[in-house]
């Protein structure tokens, strides 16, 4: 079982991106940043090649910066994508003790700057060491790597790790371009994470993650099947 980092395990602080566009965007609020995220995620699966910029700019635009003043919230969101910490997805720990106590072994997966293990660590979400906390057996983060989704490269790195066939493992991603579209190249079963029901395409969605561990683990919670 391989999680994807950033819009399943963690997201960027609502409080810090509202505080930080407040003058541009006055009323904006701590809620409308998530679904902004996620929005854009859409926005950079269209784009061809992605890049960050793109992502910043549809984050700003799904935010409701008006915009004459997007560039102006560019380099704010930048420092939010970037610098500042993030925060864990609500119910991403539950699911990974769950996960955990049932036996899977897990993984995480993430096109990242060199610091997701220790942000995940530092959260306390999970470590490669335990330590009070959901073990997994590797965090594989592209910067450090060298090699980053949707090459089929980076999900092998973590199979090896687990010693599990791919057509054995399921992969938990928030994009179709990287995440969807990789794990599929690499032979793991994809699963998107799409909290606003967002994405009308025909592969497996979950809109939380609780829902995923009721069908993951069937004996600890509901039966149920992933949508799509």
């Amino acid at each position: 079982m391989i999680f994807d980092a950033g819009g399943v395990l963690l997201l960027p602080d609502a409080g810090f991106g509202q505080a930080a566009i407040q003058a541009l965007k006055p009323g904006s609020r701590p809620e409308d940043w998530p679904r902004a995220y996620y929005q854009a995620n859409l926005v950079v699966d269209s784009l061809e090649p992605a890049d960050g910029g793109g992502m910043r700019h549809a984050i700003a635009s799904a935010v409701g910066v008006p915009e004459d003043q997007v560039d102006a919230a560019l380099p704010m969101i930048e420092q939010l994508m970037v610098s500042m910490p993030w925060v864990p997805v609500e119910g991403a720990v539950d699911l990974l003790w769950l996960l955990t106590g049932s036996g899977y072994r897990l993984a995480v997966v993430s096109n990242a700057f060199g610091t997701v293990e220790r942000q995940l660590e530092d959260l306390q979400v999970c470590s490669v060491r335990g330590d009070g906390m959901p073990r997994v057996g590797a965090v594989i983060d592209s910067h450090v790597v060298g090699v980053e989704k949707p090459d089929p490269r980076i999900f092998q790195l973590a199979l090896q790790v687990l010693e599990v066939e791919p057509s054995r493992a399921i992969y938990v991603g928030d994009t179709v371009k990287f995440d969807v579209n990789g794990a599929e190249a690499a032979g793991l079963r994809p699963v998107h994470y799409d909290p606003f029901a967002l994405c009308r395409l025909s592969h497996s969605h979950v809109s939380a993650l609780a829902e995923l561990g009721e069908w993951l683990a069937p004996s600890r919670g509901r039966p149920g099947v992933p949508r799509g």
